[in-house]
């Protein structure tokens, strides 16, 4: 689960993409449209918000005091807090979630809290060694793998206030951009791919039952908006597998991938859409797989996939 998404993805690496000539003809049918880009984006209201879930108003590593403890059905390293909160060090560590890293010189750790269904952070950025900032109570966050940038939705405190906070944050700088309430931009469903952030709304909430998707620079300036079939649902047959991004070598060509576990068979399937032609998609079919997770066992080959089919 990318750590910026409440949302039960399944984040194995995505599919190896060599597949047989017979399994990778297009299919018919759009699953995406393109929408233009507002005029003007709404202006950014900070609105009130309070302390996040499961952990405590001021944690601060090296200082908070913690300890680890052993109970039955619990991760494999699991610290309680004086105060009574759990908490574990670089997530919970399950087997189907992904280190989150940032370039060097700069370090992340984060501590996860949780408790029942709920999760929050606290993420603690050094450079060259040293703390370079502390960000508490934010409720999801992504990591670029390449560059020093972080997406996150937090509860900002500042002068005893908290303020909702949803956008990125340049490491170099500590300059925090904010993110327009668009109905792409829910907190809780975003990632980095290539050069892009991608977000996108609640499943089945907008037109047609599709979900609002939007491609942002790393400054946090819009670049495309989509409807896209992305379900994740628990009723849902065709199911999203793991976050959408765009192609590695076309960064102009937005993908998902996806599972049809009512199929019969059930099949594996990848979408390609144009950010720039709306007319321009594809949707190919990757075979039959017996799950989920088999549809995501193999190492990622984005790579050598284009939107032509060249």
């Amino acid at each position: 689960m990318r750590h910026a998404s409440n949302r039960p993805a399944l984040s194995l690496g995505l599919l190896l993409l060599a597949t047989p000539a017979s399994a990778a003809e297009p299919k018919a049918g759009a699953w995406a449209e393109l929408q233009p880009l507002p005029a003007r984006l709404p202006a950014v209201e900070r609105k009130p918000a309070g302390p996040a879930g499961c952990q405590p108003e001021n944690f601060i590593p090296g200082e908070t005091r913690y300890e680890r403890v052993e109970l039955e059905g619990s991760p494999p390293a699991l610290y309680r807090l004086a105060t009574g909160e759990d908490m574990n060090i670089n997530g919970w560590m399950k087997e189907n979630e992904r280190a989150v890293k940032l370039p060097s010189p700069y370090a992340l750790t984060y501590y996860q809290f949780g408790c029942a269904s709920e999760f929050s952070y606290v993420l603690d950025v050094s450079r060259n060694g040293k703390r370079h900032g502390l960000y508490q109570h934010v409720l999801g966050f992504d990591a670029h793998p390449s560059k020093p940038v972080l997406f996150f939705h937090q509860n900002e405190r500042k002068n005893g206030r908290y303020q909702a906070f949803t956008g990125l944050v340049d490491l170099d700088t500590k300059r925090k951009t904010p993110l327009p309430p668009l109905p792409c931009v829910s907190g809780s469903n975003a990632r980095f791919s290539g050069d892009s952030l991608i977000t996108y709304g609640e499943a089945r909430a907008g037109k047609d039952g599709k979900t609002d998707v939007c491609v942002w620079s790393l400054d946090g300036k819009p670049r495309a908006r989509l409807l896209a079939d992305l379900d994740w649902t628990a009723g849902a047959g065709d199911i999203l597998l793991d976050q959408p991004g765009v192609l590695p070598r076309e960064p102009g060509t937005f993908y998902s991938l996806h599972y049809d576990r009512f199929g019969q068979p059930s099949h594996c399937e990848v979408r390609l859409q144009s950010l720039t032609r709306a007319g321009q998609s594809r949707r190919i079919d990757l075979g039959v797989s017996a799950s989920p997770e088999a549809c995501l066992r193999n190492e990622a080959k984005l790579g050598t996939l284009s939107l032509t089919g060249r």
